[in-house]
């Protein structure tokens, strides 16, 4: 059954549930393969730099690739796009169980970054149709929370199979599952329907779509939205190399097993990230009724203690000092990610949601691709710890464009209801 955007009833809170689901499966695929380097290099004979292409080759294609993600999400039905790309990259994880070499993993990876660029922009775009300005940053946070979730179980999950069993039947298992998914996915998932004030953004209403050219130059030319593309890439070039290389640094560094250090990074990057995303959606909901600005005002506060954090991480002399410093790092991560799609729907027309945040996935990864490959290329002179702090250089950079940001919103609302006013008339 179709329903009509900012619906009030569960529903809107089964779209998020759902997405939860599959953002968490989407997550356990990508970054389960990151817990068994080890054992990848031992039977694949896998250099350190095929180990990070692993990680770089998946940021590259899935960055290229947000844009058109985002472009689909917008043009075409987005519960059939969020199906698709969840059985795409679930066939996708089901076949890496069968590589023999480190070619075809990073083949396999490849695929995977093409089929999951379809999910996150249109899978936000499809939660904020559903929810008002009260709870948008709070359902956008629900959802996101998969991601952390469903990162930690992935790198404990990786750990324990490479450990006890087999990491191929680690991917046969995830990708079965995925299957699973998308059946529950089909039968339950919320569908969106076109509503009069919508009709610039659906081709049901007889218009022609939008040319993404003209989509991407609108986002591209309302400086808010920049500026939170531009976060992006100082977020990720961070965050991806974290949970890239943490395990890896934490067994070779301080000699633990790889289920020890999977377990790390569930309990100390991911789960703090969790509660992170929920706190910062609550927090970002209250102040943004009282000031638009409230939800830049979060992001900015976080990044006060994201960066020095970040610039310790290779300084730490201990294990337990490590997954201290991962904690409060970890925290403020989610403070930052759950609101920039709710910033996006306050700036950019409603057409154009999961564009803007195809944008922001391509600054991300691309940034995200660069990070991983940075600490892998200086992992022999520099160390993994030293490399990472290098690129925390990033995030005191975002703190200067947030407070830019904080400038041009008010602005960008006003110019943003300006133009609605102008395409209502026509």
């Amino acid at each position: 059954m179709a329903i009509g955007p900012n619906s009030n009833g569960y529903s809107k809170w089964v779209v998020v549930g759902l997405v939860w689901l599959v953002a968490a499966l989407n997550y356990a695929d990508r970054m389960t393969i990151f817990s068994v380097f080890p054992l990848l290099r031992k039977e694949l004979g896998v250099s350190d730099i095929v180990l990070a292409l692993l990680g770089s080759s998946f940021l590259w294609v899935y960055g290229a690739s947000s844009p058109l993600g985002g472009y689909i999400g917008d043009r075409f039905n987005r519960k059939r796009a969020i199906i698709c790309s969840l059985v795409i990259f679930s066939f996708v994880t089901f076949a890496t169980g069968f590589a023999h070499s480190g070619l075809q993993l990073i083949g396999f990876r490849i695929l995977l970054g093409l089929s999951e660029a379809i999910f996150l922009p249109t899978a936000l775009a499809h939660i904020a149709t559903f929810h008002s300005d009260s709870t948008r940053s709070l359902a956008n946070a629900i959802a996101l929370t998969g991601f952390p979730v469903g990162a930690g179980v992935g790198g404990f999950y990786g750990g324990y199979m490479g450990d006890h069993y087999s990491w191929r039947a680690g991917f046969y298992i995830l990708g079965i599952v995925g299957l699973i998914v998308a059946l529950i996915l089909v039968a339950f998932l919320p569908n969106q329907a076109a509503s009069a004030d919508e009709s610039v953004r659906w081709p049901a209403s007889g218009l022609p779509p939008e040319p993404p050219l003209r989509k991407i130059g609108a986002v591209m030319t309302t400086p808010t939205a920049v500026c939170v593309v531009i976060l992006a890439f100082a977020l990720s070039i961070s965050s991806w190399p974290t949970g890239t290389w943490m395990p890896t640094y934490l067994y070779e560094r301080f000699g633990m097993s790889l289920t020890q250090s999977g377990l790390i990074l569930a309990l100390f990057i991911y789960t703090p990230c969790v509660i992170g995303e929920a706190l910062g959606g609550l927090w970002a909901d209250r102040w943004a009724q009282r000031d638009p600005r409230g939800r830049i005002g979060v992001q900015m506060l976080a990044l006060w203690f994201m960066a020095p954090t970040m610039l310790a991480m290779g300084l730490m002399p201990t294990g337990t000092t490590v997954t201290a410093n991962l904690l409060v790092y970890s925290l403020t991560r989610g403070l930052l990610e759950v609101n920039s799609m709710p910033i996006f729907s306050t700036v950019v027309a409603r057409h154009r949601w999961s564009t803007a945040y195809g944008l922001y996935n391509l600054a991300g990864t691309l940034a995200g691709s660069l990070g991983v490959l940075f600490v892998g290329a200086m992992k022999a002179s520099w160390g993994i710890g030293y490399g990472l702090s290098a690129l925390s250089l990033f995030l005191f950079l975002a703190m200067g464009v947030m407070t830019l940001a904080r400038r041009y919103l008010a602005g960008d609302i006003k110019n943003l209801a300006r133009n609605t006013a102008e395409a209502m008339k026509k």
